[in-house]
């Protein structure tokens, strides 16, 4: 299918979503898990992996929601296919977490062995059972999967609509970013101290900027943001290289964390004589006069999307941030006993020329927030899990983190009647509402 040259800039309908407080005990109390295993992560499309984890047959990769592991495999007839991660003999786990390669998935437990497409292959003593051991019985329960932005999606509703149906105006207005062009470069799970609904709403917004990252109001405009909504996805578009208007002085200069800002990023600030006014611009023009010495190719990108972060918000709990060269993928996962607590999954993929994948080209973007660790830059980066405070993980998350722990406890307080929800926010106020409508059936 042909997609739009450029992404839409559009500013989308306003839908009229009511203004009622949203309900805390969706928060909070362990009833709704159940729900929302029922009705949402049941009945959605949900992002599973990365496709460069599958790339060959006899890769897989394991992804877990809630109550279920799911397993992907590239099986040898060249398809992904998607399983319950479950032996058919005795309900053992057949894969732990984490990605691998094999060339068939043999239990631990009393070595029955599947085929990467999910069939049956081998079942010791196969001759015991009275009721012998019929293939198609025996196989492997299957999952819709799906590709779509480097990424595998699976679906354990048989008779959801097709992926592409599912995400609506996404693959169109993402397509200039050529997902196929980007590298992984950094992959973790951080288990955070609140409710994975939580976690989407402060990604939705740009209204808690001034409280909880007030150091990026001097290099991002978290004022004159695009909210948009598309369904039950949404994205937000927020200019960055311009300070909020609340510290744009008098005399429109740079200020100084700005100034370190774009010497990070390699952006020549004793050569430029303009103001805060004209950044943007002058960072456009020196990011495309750069694509020729580092090969990269912004020409299907528009100087806002290489000087904004476009955020977008695939129900139900997946954000994108997309710079020119750089994207974050965001994953909120609920955790699977506790709803309090959840898996915040963070992967960061660089933008390299096409067919390159070397260190130097996973190296080549800096982000002032992100710090990669040693040894993250050749092959697969390893995935790193950790509980939030034993390390940290950048500024930005580290902020966001404290500040979720503190408004998860807050939801506890008979105090709390209920959300009130601005304009800026209408996002949250959109995932609440198709919440409802999945949660209610």
């Amino acid at each position: 299918m042909n997609r739009l040259a450029y992404t839409p800039t559009d500013k989308a309908p306003v839908p009229d979503l009511g203004t009622a407080r949203i309900p805390v005990d969706r928060y909070t109390d362990p009833a709704y898990m159940a729900l929302e295993d029922e009705k949402i992560w049941s009945k959605t499309w949900l992002l599973a992996g990365a496709c460069c984890d599958v790339e060959k047959p006899g890769d897989y990769f394991v992804f877990e929601i809630m109550r279920e592991s799911i397993l992907v495999t590239h099986a040898d007839d060249g398809q992904l296919y998607a399983f319950y991660n479950v032996c058919q003999h005795r309900g053992n786990r057949l894969r732990g977490q984490g990605c691998g390669f094999s060339e068939r998935l043999a239990c631990a437990f009393h070595g029955w062995e599947w085929r990467l497409d999910g069939s049956l292959h081998h079942v010791p003593e196969a001759h015991d059972f009275p009721q012998g051991t019929p293939a198609e019985e025996l196989a492997l329960p299957q999952l819709r999967c799906q590709v779509w932005g480097g990424f595998v999606w699976v679906s354990m509703d048989p008779d959801i609509e097709s992926l592409e149906e599912y995400l609506g105006v996404i693959p169109d207005h993402l397509a200039p970013y050529e997902f196929e062009k980007h590298v992984l470069v950094a992959d973790e799970t951080i288990e955070w101290n609140c409710n994975w609904k939580t976690s989407v709403d402060i990604f939705s917004e740009t209204y808690h900027v001034r409280g909880v990252h007030p150091e990026s109001e001097f290099i991002a405009d978290d004022v004159n943001v695009q909210m948009d909504v598309y369904g039950p996805h949404s994205r937000f578009i927020a200019p960055m290289y311009i300070p909020s208007p609340r510290k744009i002085g008098p005399d429109k200069a740079l200020n100084e964390i700005m100034v370190d800002y774009l010497k990070s990023e390699g952006f020549p600030v004793e050569d430029f004589t303009g103001d805060v006014t004209t950044l943007r611009s002058a960072v456009a023009s020196h990011k495309r006069s750069m694509t020729n010495d580092n090969g990269l190719d912004f020409s299907k990108l528009t100087d806002d999307q290489l000087t904004a972060d476009y955020h977008y918000n695939i129900f139900p709990n997946v954000t994108f941030n997309l710079f020119g060269e750089q994207m974050w993928m965001f994953r909120h996962r609920p955790h699977p006993t506790d709803p309090n607590k959840m898996y915040f999954d963070r992967m960061i993929f660089n933008r390299v020329p096409e067919g390159e994948v070397s260190a130097e080209a996973k190296a080549g973007a800096v982000d002032l927030f992100v710090e990669l660790g040693e040894g993250q830059v050749e092959g697969r980066p390893e995935h790193d899990f950790y509980r939030y405070g034993e390390k940290s993980s950048g500024l930005l998350l580290d902020q966001d983190a404290s500040c979720l722990a503190g408004v998860q406890q807050g939801l506890h307080s008979r105090g709390t009647k209920g959300f009130w929800i601005s304009r800026h926010e209408i996002r949250i106020r959109n995932f609440h509402h198709w919440w409802e409508k999945y949660v209610s059936g």
